[in-house]
């Protein structure tokens, strides 16, 4: 189907990431736009109520009285929602968000991010760049809002969509990689290892669907060699090229020189291509990230000289290693849920702050991941000072795993000189408040809602 009839679309599940950005871009294309979710705030609210999109807090069929042309399902509902249930019952046009996000990427030349670690800052550092070397790109990017774009997505002109190309299932019916949905002509491969363990058994089927997404990629796959899987996907395909900090990649960032406020480093190619570039971000991992984004800008025309000057502009998306400040008190929040994010990023903590003390509340995502990855996330925090372990952020998505907070924060103690089990997000707030000093780093770490932690504490 395409979207040229289509006039009033609803949303169920409009505050998550995506659905949020395609509600805006559907708005941008000329649709009545609506939707709903539960009453719990977001980091996405101040999205919607900006682009003045009406959100009903609450699942009611009386919400759908608007009576829309097509009706776009998050992957977290099925028909056991009312809503989910009233509009089967109804026959209205129905798609999941992955559907939509693959009818847009059919209209425009298309560039996926994708990958298990780094795709949104990459996403949207690729985004930043065209914009403001004056490609008007159109994007969608999976966060709450990059402060350098006024948003987490836009509809535009040019002819560009980057578009984070998400690796997890379409639905709770549907267990395939909502990335197989779009049509890219261009496809970065940021890392890949054994992620999502509540829907991938192994990494051999990540592989798989990675395969599979090259397959459809029409022109350039721009893909990190520092990493097994990648390797083992991309050796011998021609429309593939590889970079990373290890030599035997085509495109190599090295000579990397981390200062308290930038990053600077040089990138290398196998065809004598030698320039140095300053980034505002932290850590290696980030180095990588703005490799990938160089590769795609160069391929799509961006000379270097413009390159030099946008790069060291772009402050950061939200949830990635966000800084603020107060009384003293330096607060970093970051979306790292997998053991090796949390490593990474903790290591790139410590290196801009190498004599302060670092304390890290850490809130597990998902139950399932918890217990898959306990003895790895048990010797990751070895950057932090002190370990502060929250209750894990549940998914209504998985059964239930008989592994806690508690056992992990046990497991920790063993790698750990002070790692300690405090419960919820409350409980967390209150054994903090009177604890941190002045010159503490605190770091709220995970995928939920633990940066509730750090608003609290601001407030």
């Amino acid at each position: 189907m395409d979207l040229a009839g289509v006039k009033k679309i609803y949303f169920i599940g409009i505050k998550g990431v995506a659905m949020s950005g395609l509600a805006v871009i559907c708005q941008k294309r000329g649709l009545a736009v609506c939707g709903s979710d539960v009453e719990e705030k977001f980091i996405t609210d101040k999205i919607l109520a900006k682009n003045n999109i009406e959100v009903f807090e609450n699942f009611d069929i009386r919400n759908l009285a608007c009576n829309p042309d097509l009706v776009v399902i998050g992957a977290s509902w099925d028909e056991t929602n009312i809503e989910v249930a009233e509009v089967k019952t109804r026959n209205l046009p129905v798609i999941s968000d992955s559907e939509l996000r693959g009818i847009l990427s059919k209209e425009k030349r298309t560039i996926a991010i994708t990958g298990v670690h780094g795709k949104t800052t990459t996403t949207a550092l690729i985004s930043f760049i065209f914009r403001a070397a004056g490609l008007d790109p159109s994007f969608l990017i999976g966060t709450g809002a990059v402060r350098d774009l006024g948003g987490n997505s836009d509809w535009t002109t040019g002819r560009h969509f980057i578009i984070e190309g998400d690796e997890y299932a379409k639905s709770r019916d549907d267990k395939s990689p909502k990335f197989l949905d779009l049509l890219p002509a261009v496809t970065v491969i940021t890392s890949i290892e054994w992620e999502h363990v509540d829907i991938f058994p192994n990494v051999e089927l990540l592989e798989k669907n990675f395969s599979l997404l090259i397959n459809k990629t029409s022109d350039l796959v721009v893909a990190c060699g520092d990493w097994e899987s990648v390797k083992k996907i991309t050796v011998g395909n021609k429309k593939n090229t590889t970079y990373g900090l290890d030599d035997y990649n085509e495109w190599q960032a090295t000579e990397v020189k981390a200062e308290f406020d930038f990053t600077a480093f040089k990138v290398i190619n196998s065809n004598g291509f030698s320039e140095e570039f300053k980034i505002k971000l932290f850590g290696l991992h980030n180095v990588l990230n703005a490799l990938a984004a160089i590769i795609v800008s160069l391929n799509e025309g961006i000379n270097v000289d413009a390159l030099k000057n946008i790069l060291p502009k772009f402050a950061g998306t939200e949830r990635r290693f966000d800084v603020s400040e107060s009384n003293g008190v330096i607060f970093i929040d970051d979306y790292a849920h997998h053991p090796t994010a949390v490593k990474t990023t903790l290591e790139a903590v410590r290196h801009r702050y190498p004599d302060q003390e670092i304390w890290c509340i850490f809130q597990p995502h998902m139950a399932s991941r918890t217990k898959a990855f306990l003895n790895e996330f048990a010797q990751s925090f070895a950057a932090a000072d002190k370990v502060i372990f929250a209750d894990i952020f549940a998914s209504a998505r998985e059964e239930l795993q008989d592994v806690t907070s508690k056992l992990l924060a046990a497991k920790t103690a063993k790698n750990h000189r002070d790692s300690v089990y405090v419960g919820d997000l409350n409980q967390v707030v209150n054994y903090l408040k009177d604890k941190v000093k002045p010159g503490v780093v605190v770091v709220t770490m995970g995928a939920g809602d633990v940066y509730r932690v750090r608003d609290k504490l601001l407030n």
